[in-house]
């Protein structure tokens, strides 16, 4: 099945009483950017809007990916689900029919809102704290006798899937899209969950409710290391996409920096040392959580942890993408990215409604560029951490949703932009500059391969900036476009005239209120050298 891309999603739910076709729902209230458009985070196969109907607060799941037979397993999930009535799982309802777009209905999953914070969330502030991190390491612990006890496995258990409560004592999984239930056994995973919390081995044939179990280990070991040496957490470069460890020290724990630096704490050695014996290990070979912290079912053999003596290609969680290059950015559209790029430029300002945003930009914003957009929302979740002048200069690593392009016209200058929406501290890390450019060596790539165009409507955009597109394989997954009058069809007018390598000269505009939400249709210049080329070539015909 084919599903609207996030795009239209957007344009859609501007009128949720209009497209949703749940009763509740239709008459919530969207939360939105500073531009008045829905704001959509991105979930494996869906995108995920925050939907307030009275009282009642929803996540609201809108499916933008194919995934093998959804409806069937959305139903074995709930069900199952239902009968074990457990405080792990949020209430949700699965509607094959919940909102119509251009006169064709799509599934949607609507979800209670959880309570606390995400996993990511409470380490970014907690990770410091040994009485909330020994509280969370019980908690995982007896989710993940739970689960296996009941049949069960979530496929991608890592930190954005968490929900935390109550100290960390507390825990809840959200994103249900890759659940294993028992009615599902002989099916394949339809994904294969966050790269920094699997096994090297992992691929689709496994699905079976042992599926979790080097989650688990990685982060109960993860989590002994911040409570015996919490200063790891800023020598691993921890953030919220990698606790401790990565793909890449799983990928060869011999000669990895962080098993080298963990080895090294005297009261977990011998349980890195057995992390290290899994990782390299066979996926089937992977023990319980319980039996692997008595030293149970771990592999034999004998592995020397010692410096690195070559550097690994980098894998990271999600596609990289370059900060600087506009066309490959683009292509992401409505993806979940990795972006990473220097700051050009912080600007500070207050929106009409009084409340402040800031927005980094990653080249002149002129023309066409990618930036951070942090509304007044972002500029609370991330304290005090609110980037400013003295950030100019500096390597980011930023991970979130790639929103679709936004145009429009300040005084005499144009511009179109492509933008990651803040809304949580954990978003924005700082790098080196090595570090920086070692990441970028993947940008444009996932682990799987070189990444296509999200879709025909971004491959139009490149086309109009002179840019080139790789040629059509398969038709895409995405429906028709909308129809002429919708936000984004004036994003396409005014790229198609211009080239992002030569923008016309402009004067800065003056600082104010954040871009108005009406599109720049003008520019004859483009169509004064064309009627000139052409009567050139008309006179060179004549004679």
């Amino acid at each position: 099945m084919a599903y609207p891309s996030l795009e239209q999603y957007n344009e859609a739910l501007q009128s949720p009483q209009l497209v949703l076709l749940d009763p509740e729902l239709k008459r919530g209230t969207l939360k939105t950017t500073g531009l008045g458009l829905p704001l959509a985070l991105c979930g494996g196969f869906a995108l995920t809007y925050t939907v307030t109907a009275g009282s009642q607060k929803y996540a609201l799941r809108c499916f933008h990916k194919e995934s093998r037979e959804l409806e069937r397993r959305y139903e074995a999930i709930s069900t199952r689900l239902k009968q074990l009535n457990s405080p792990y799982f949020l209430p949700f309802e699965f509607n094959p029919n919940g909102i119509r777009i251009q006169g064709k209905t799509y599934p949607i999953v609507k979800m209670a809102w959880a309570n606390g914070r995400t996993l990511a969330e409470f380490l970014e502030a907690e990770h410091g704290t040994k009485a909330s991190l020994e509280k969370l390491r019980s908690a995982l612990a007896a989710l993940a006798i739970f689960l296996e006890k009941n049949g069960l496995a979530h496929g991608d258990i890592q930190p954005e899937n968490l929900m935390v409560s109550a100290g960390g004592a507390a825990v809840q999984l959200i994103d249900y899209d890759g659940l294993f239930v028992e009615s599902l056994n002989g099916a394949q995973a339809t994904e294969l969950g966050q790269i920094n919390f699997q096994h090297p081995q992992r691929s689709a044939d496994h699905f079976g409710p042992t599926l979790d179990r080097f989650s688990f280990l990685t982060l109960d070991v993860a989590l002994q290391a911040l409570i015996a040496a919490p200063k790891i957490w800023a020598s691993s470069r921890s953030e919220p996409s990698a606790v401790v460890f990565r793909r890449n020290d799983f990928l060869d724990p011999a000669q990895s920096k962080v098993f080298q630096e963990a080895v090294a704490i005297p009261a977990i050695k011998a349980h890195v040392e057995n992390l290290a014996k899994v990782a390299t290990a066979s996926f089937a070979a992977i023990p319980q959580l319980a039996d692997f912290l008595q030293g149970k079912g771990v592999p034999s053999g004998p592995i020397a942890i010692r410096p690195p003596s070559q550097v690994l290609v980098y894998q990271g969680p999600y596609i990289v993408a370059n900060a600087e290059n506009y066309a490959q950015v683009l292509q992401l559209v409505g993806n979940r990215v990795e972006m990473v790029g220097r700051v050009h430029e912080v600007t500070r300002r207050r929106a009409r409604n009084g409340k402040p945003y800031v927005f980094v930009n990653f080249a002149d914003w002129r023309g066409f560029a990618v930036k951070l957009s942090i509304w007044s929302d972002g500029l609370d979740a991330i304290g005090r951490n609110v980037p400013d002048a003295s950030w100019v200069g500096r390597w980011l690593s930023v991970t979130g949703l790639v929103d679709p392009p936004y145009s429009n016209r300040v005084r005499s200058v144009s511009y179109t932009h492509l933008s990651i929406t803040i809304t949580a501290p954990g978003q924005i890390q700082t790098l080196s500059e090595k570090d920086a450019r070692f990441r970028l060596g993947v940008a444009g790539k996932s682990a799987g391969g070189v990444v296509q165009p999200t879709t025909t409507r971004n491959a139009d955009i490149l086309k109009g900036m002179g840019g080139k597109t790789s040629s059509p394989g398969a038709p895409t997954n995405a429906p028709a476009p909308m129809p002429p009058q919708s936000r984004n069809q004036h994003v396409l007018s005014g790229m198609q005239r211009q080239s992002p390598s030569q923008p016309p000269p402009h004067k800065p505009a003056p600082a104010g209120a954040p871009p108005s939400r009406s599109s720049s249709n003008s520019g004859c210049l483009p169509i004064i050298v064309l009627g000139v080329v052409l009567l050139l070539v008309m006179r060179a015909c004549a004679g």
